[in-house]
């Protein structure tokens, strides 16, 4: 509900189809079901008309498309990096699927326990137990009679399942569940019966006597023998953004830790523990850092939760910290010129060069270091004359050059 998505509550929801349907259709219609979204609902499933009338007429869709916001885009990217086992979502919005494919990730969501196991393979589900807005809207759930039926029982059930042999025993990080609609809270909690978490943590404004109010089945699996509980009293957008923010600066560290053995052997100098931290930027500026030391050019997604062959690009970021160069959003500042540092691991480097031909909206550098890249002769058209082959300049980028390379060239 964060900005600049602001997606309704279930109050809204309601208002806005038990206005339209006032005007349109039935201007006698009960004005007690106008803020109980559940009740409103109900009173379509009893008309048989819930599909006809209520979700393909009534529900205000075009208030579920609006912009992603950083609690979006933090799911989006612990899903796909892997570095949460699976994300089940009871929104019907399609904002976090809009938020990986913005980072060139062919994204999919889930709709059942079947396809979360197929959609395992190459990312973090994201189980949507509820329904979609855009795949098989007119089986989204609106109103408890629904569960019995056929189809919405039947993905219920293979979710349940999916969940007890992937998600048990883990730790759960709840945002935003304790809905002000109630038989969402009860079907949540029919769904995660029986995972035994080892933690729950819930990130909600709301005190804890009104979430358990609300939801008395999620009280009961977060109060569990042997659970640890923790309640966080903040938006839950802030709370994935902050904690988006500590798993890519972790994921830099680790960048950084790898390099020192060979920093200081081949320095001879001890490598100062400030060098060691990443830089405390914002979110997109260190997933950007992030790509970079993945070696992923801009348009393409980072999908390493750790970091992995960057040994080469580490040292060549500490030798930048010793020679006093200073972070910036595109890499780093020295002696007024400015450098970028890819992780070239495995690769040659005209043909890592070649992969990097990125929009014209990515600010370009003086300088990229491919560190860890191997420098092939290439043609003498793509080499810039008068030198010995150490780097290569594209049109419209920064010279490119090797570890060795840069090191002579910026003099560190």
């Amino acid at each position: 509900m964060a900005a600049p998505s602001n997606l309704p509550a279930a109050w809204r929801v309601a208002e806005a189809s038990f206005d339209k349907y006032v005007l349109e259709t039935d201007p006698a219609c009960d004005p007690a079901m106008r803020h109980d979204l559940e009740a409103f609902a109900q009173y379509f499933v009893d008309l048989h008309a819930l599909q006809s009338v209520f979700i393909e007429s009534l529900v205000p869709w075009q208030m579920f498309v609006k912009p992603p916001n950083s609690g979006h885009a933090a799911v989006a990217d612990f899903l796909v990096t892997r570095a949460a086992t699976a994300a089940l979502s009871g929104n019907y919005d399609t904002l976090i699927e809009q938020s990986a494919v913005a980072n060139g990730f062919d994204f999919q969501n889930s709709l059942d326990g079947d396809e979360a196991t197929t959609r395992s393979r190459t990312q973090g589900p994201l189980l949507k137990f509820h329904g979609c807005a855009t795949r098989d809207r007119l089986a989204t759930v609106w109103a408890p009679s629904q569960l019995a039926d056929p189809p919405i029982a039947q993905r219920i059930a293979k979710s349940k399942t999916w969940m007890a042999a992937n998600l048990r025993q883990k730790d759960l990080l709840v945002v935003g569940f304790w809905s002000d609609w109630d038989y969402l809270n009860t079907l949540l909690g029919t769904v995660l019966d029986g995972l035994a978490p080892l933690s729950v943590t819930v990130i909600d404004l709301a005190d804890a006597a009104a979430l358990q109010a609300k939801a008395p089945d999620l009280w009961a699996l977060a109060h569990g023998p042997q659970v640890e509980f923790t309640h966080v009293q903040q938006s839950g957008a802030d709370a994935l953004s902050e904690l988006r923010q500590a798993f890519s600066r972790n994921y830099l560290r680790g960048v950084l830790a790898a390099g020192k053995s060979a920093f200081e052997a081949s320095t001879g100098a001890a490598c100062d523990p400030v060098w060691l931290e990443p830089p405390d930027f914002e979110n997109e500026t260190l997933y950007n850092w992030r790509r970079d030391a993945e070696g992923v050019p801009a348009g393409q997604p980072a999908n390493r939760s750790k970091p992995s062959q960057c040994e080469i690009c580490g040292v060549f970021h500490l030798l930048l910290r010793q020679a006093g160069a200073t972070p910036t959003a595109l890499g780093y500042e020295l002696a007024g010129r400015s450098i970028r540092v890819v992780n070239g691991a495995g690769a040659v480097l005209n043909q890592l060069r070649s992969k990097y031909v990125e929009a014209p909206v990515v600010a370009s550098t003086d300088i990229v270091v491919a560190a860890g890249a191997t420098n092939l002769p290439v043609p003498g058209s793509i080499v810039r004359p008068g030198a010995a082959g150490s780097f290569i300049r594209p049109a419209g980028m920064g010279a490119w050059y090797d570890l060795d390379g840069a090191r002579t060239e910026l003099g560190i």
